[in-house]
């Protein structure tokens, strides 16, 4: 099975207002756990209201053009991966390895 980003099934997203400035999500992207302070988890209990509400907002258009969240990182989103194939209970991933001729 491939992961995410190295199957091209994930992006990660950098939610922007009218003038091109990031949005309060609560971290920046790509924040660790311990930089964040657990934070970064999507449905982190110690957010504030701002970012709660972001990304509460940022979450509807992905999930509606089938994409995913993990969970351990509110910017991650992905189709076809693994985590896809849990969450959406499909037998397994989209992506296998092809042999080069």
């Amino acid at each position: 099975m491939r992961r995410g980003h190295s199957a091209d099934a994930a992006v990660d997203v950098t939610p922007i207002d009218r003038l091109g400035h990031e949005l309060d999500m609560g971290t920046r992207v790509d924040a660790s756990p311990e930089e964040s302070g657990g934070a970064r988890y999507t449905d982190a209990p110690d957010l504030g209201d701002r970012a709660r509400t972001n990304r509460a907002t940022f979450s509807g258009a992905p999930s509606a053009a089938g994409l995913i969240d993990s969970g351990t990182e509110w910017w991650h989103r992905s189709h076809g991966d693994r985590s896809w194939a849990l969450q959406t209970g499909q037998p397994a991933d989209l992506y296998r390895p092809v042999e080069l001729t």
